[in-house]
């Protein structure tokens, strides 16, 4: 992974400088802040300085980059974003004295149950303009109390028996002094095992951060595609931007849904140059209808990241017969993917096709988030209604008492971002608009647990109705999860 001044990205949160000074004067003393969100588990937060919202949705493990503010003495408080409202106060801290002409780092650290603010050092080191000056922190819960080794060197170099650049345990901060610009390799190891590393981050070119300060944070990774290739990620922090560094050993992850009715049992193949000569690759072998590939719903294959082409052939049928061939999808690294195949093979409309769609598992413990994707063509034009269980029966919801549906005149092939619900039971009931408001779906008392992150599919009936009066009936739901 190359790691370059190009390849930074601009905090998406973007700090009024209004509200942080408090004062629009130009003589003021003032003092700089930067303020990261750096718990995995978390939600998004606004930050307060003095009861005003300073630095609003700040997610993880978003920067807000530095700010100019007036010096002098404030209350700060972290109010967590939540369904329903904010959770105020989750962290609150009155009198932190911000001086003038100095530089500070606020970091929101520790899991959610265990939240609370940690003053990051800079490198006390004034680098040259062929050096960069770096301070690194360990923040990753998912090693807490195991001491770790890191080793900085030259890209490829061999550290099997030699000494670690340093070690530190969670919330341990190391100030790596002033280092000449160029390539180098990070390497984090757990109980000395230097021949495998818990983290690897590649070559990290440092060329362009001549006579800067870096900001280095060791946090958890968030998906099973990332951890899969290790349990931290590291994120530099400039002055304004940040980039995460992922293990370079992270692929991409994707999992397949059969909801094509009439298609059979289907295998499926997959051409990439990422696969080299392994392409074109069988990647599943008999797959019916209603099946998940892994056969779980809740974990991923993985793949080498590139541009994909799949074709879909009868079981035993070989790519030669395919009945289906994708355009190119790309697949990228350290991102999860499900794969819908929805549609018709024999006849009829809409035809076969694939419906991809990017999945975002970060588990956030203050809330359940729902995806719902319409992959039952028959149902034709619904509408989607979540209730908190028991509120409306189905009766109540198919005569309009349930008041406006979740998603109003949901279509085929339609997938929604993901729904913040606060965790708890719910009722899930999908409402035909050409069957005068009849629930073709209704499932009662479906648990959305904290932390889970649902893609709720609609699907139709096992076996093909046999009348008009049958359409209605059999329809069901696939649901796919983090958990």
């Amino acid at each position: 992974m190359k790691f370059t001044k190009s390849t930074l990205i601009a905090s998406s949160v973007i700090v009024s400088a209004a509200l942080m000074s408090g004062c629009s004067s130009d003589d003021t003393d003032k003092s700089n802040i930067r303020i990261i969100h750096a718990s995995a588990d978390a939600p998004a937060v606004d930050i307060k300085l003095n009861d005003a919202v300073a630095a609003p949705g700040l997610d993880y493990p978003q920067s807000t980059g530095f700010v100019s503010i007036n010096a002098g003495t404030y209350d700060v408080a972290v109010d967590a974003i939540v369904p329903g409202g904010n959770l105020e106060g989750v962290i609150t801290v009155d009198g932190i004295t911000f001086a003038k002409d100095q530089r500070y780092t606020v970091v929101a650290i520790d899991d959610t149950d265990n939240i609370v603010e940690f003053i990051a050092e800079e490198s006390a080191a004034t680098p040259a303009a062929d050096e960069v000056a770096v301070s690194v922190l360990h923040a990753a819960t998912s090693v807490e109390g195991i001491n770790v080794d890191v080793y900085v060197t030259a890209p490829g170099a061999n550290i099997i028996g030699t000494e670690p650049n340093f070690s530190f345990d969670f919330k341990g901060q190391v100030d790596a002094g002033a280092l000449p610009v160029g390539e180098y390799q990070i390497r984090v190891v757990a109980g000395g095992d230097t021949a495998n590393p818990a983290y690897d981050s590649g070559t990290v070119d440092l060329t362009g951060f001549g006579g800067e300060k870096l900001l280095i944070l060791a946090v958890n990774t968030v998906n099973s595609t990332t951890r899969e290739a290790s349990p931290v990620k590291l994120v530099a922090y400039t002055d304004t931007a940040q980039v995460e560094l992922i293990d370079t050993r992270t692929k991409a992850g994707a999992r397949v849904v059969h909801l094509s009715p009439d298609a059979g049992a289907v295998e499926v193949f997959a051409s990439s140059d990422a696969l080299g000569s392994a392409s074109p690759a069988e990647i599943i072998d008999s797959f019916a209808y209603t099946d998940t590939d892994p056969v779980d719903g809740i974990s991923y294959s993985y793949v080498p990241a590139g541009d994909y082409i799949f074709d879909v052939a009868a079981a035993n049928g070989g790519i030669g017969n395919s009945v289906f061939t994708s355009p190119s999808l790309p697949l990228s690294v350290a991102t999860e993917y499900t794969v819908i195949a929805a549609g018709y093979v024999s006849a009829g409309s809409p035809a076969f096709d694939l419906l991809p769609t990017v999945d975002s598992n970060r588990s956030i413990v203050t809330q359940a988030s729902v995806k719902v994707v319409h992959g039952a063509p028959l149902a034709q034009t619904v509408d989607v209604f979540v209730t908190p269980a028991g509120d409306f029966t189905k009766e109540e919801v198919e005569s309009g008492a349930a008041g406006a549906p979740l998603l109003d005149d949901f279509t085929f092939g339609t997938i929604t971002d993901y729904v913040p619900v606060p965790p708890g039971d719910y009722d899930i009931r999908v409402v035909t608009d050409g069957g005068a408001g009849t629930a073709a779906i209704n499932i009662e008392g479906y648990n959305l647990a904290a932390g889970s992150v649902s893609t709720v599919i609609a699907r139709e009936p096992v076996s093909p109705p046999s009348s008009s009066d049958a359409s209605l009936n059999g329809f069901g739901v696939v649901v796919l999860s983090n958990q």
